[in-house]
């Protein structure tokens, strides 16, 4: 299940959900009552039915089975998708939504934390007061500034990935549909070494720089960690895992950082050099914990903590733009 964090595609699929129901419901039910009538002034004026009404009465009521089993399968497909917008949405919580919607678009909080908030109201779960959840947010935002203060000098307008970096801050193209310059994983190198980049993986020079550093001071501190080596996914690679996993697993083609080279997959191990399982916790995975706990001394995040699919393992610099 996808977050439905998009006020704009929840209105469009709440709206989706009545007009569907409209059609598997009135639509019918206007249909066979029209004729019901016209069926009673027929026998009022003593009117054989002859088979022209009755052909015509049969053109009508294919074009309503059509409709009716067209909006059935869309509804069916997204119950089934547990498509989150289309599942939850009731008048109820689309007012809630939008109101808090609404207070929130006006308030500095972090994408991913706003998204995980509106998806909590969605869902009807416990969320916090808005108020503690901004001063949280500042606080965090005010220790991150600390943190991008040590990457200032960082400023590299080559594009690499059609990415570049000026005063530590990475900026990426702004997906744009149509517009194929525009999509991650379009550009990725077919020789980095040859090609401007400090790693034969295809990361982004700086964000590999960072990540090397945080990998190397938890070896130093015992806690083994690598790195993924697909350090620049293309843009048919991210299609496949997003046409093969389940919805909402995956990014959609043309926006996924790994495109860029700002995004890397982490593998965590045990203290004996095993892997750790997939059930596992910052406690039983100490190589974990201490990366969650530290990777914004390197001016690194793990943004998908709180998503809807958490990704316990995915990494990403912290201070990122579109141009």
């Amino acid at each position: 299940m996808f977050t439905c964090n998009s006020y704009d595609l929840l209105t469009f699929t709440y709206y989706l959900k009545y007009f569907l129901a409209i059609n598997m419901t009135i639509v019918p039910f206007i249909f066979f009552f029209i004729n019901f009538i016209q069926a009673i002034k027929q026998k009022k004026k003593h009117i054989k039915f002859t088979k022209y009404f009755i052909i015509d009465r049969s053109k009508s009521l294919f074009y309503v089975l059509a409709i009716f089993i067209l909006s059935f399968i869309i509804h069916s497909t997204l119950n089934n998708n547990n498509n989150a917008c289309y599942v939850y949405a009731n008048s109820n919580t689309y007012q809630l939504y939008k109101e808090n919607y609404e207070k929130l678009s006006h308030m500095e909080i972090e994408t991913n934390v706003k998204n995980q908030y509106l998806e909590n109201v969605l869902m009807n779960k416990k969320n916090e007061d808005i108020n503690t959840l901004v001063n949280n947010t500042n606080d965090s935002n005010n220790n991150d500034a600390e943190t991008v203060d040590n990457y200032l000098h960082e400023t590299d307008t080559n594009q690499l990935n059609r990415v570049y970096v000026i005063d530590g801050v990475f900026y990426y193209p702004g997906y744009v549909y149509g517009n194929r310059d525009t999509y991650s994983g379009m550009y990725c190198p077919n020789n980095p070494s040859q090609e401007g980049f400090n790693n034969p993986y295809g990361y982004n020079n700086y964000f590999y720089t960072r990540l090397t550093r945080f990998i190397d001071e938890a070896n130093k501190n015992g806690y083994k960690i690598t790195m993924s080596t697909q350090g620049c996914r293309s843009y048919s690679t991210q299609s496949y895992y997003y046409s093969t996993m389940t919805p909402g697993r995956a990014a959609k083609p043309g926006i996924s950082f790994h495109g860029f080279g700002i995004a890397s997959d982490l593998e965590f191990y045990q203290n004996d050099g095993s892997v750790c399982s997939g059930y596992r916790t910052d406690t039983s995975c100490p190589s974990m914990g201490w990366a969650h706990q530290n990777a914004r001394n390197y001016g690194l995040t793990f943004p998908l903590l709180n998503a809807s699919y958490r990704e316990d393992w995915h990494i990403e610099p912290i201070n990122k733009q579109k141009y």
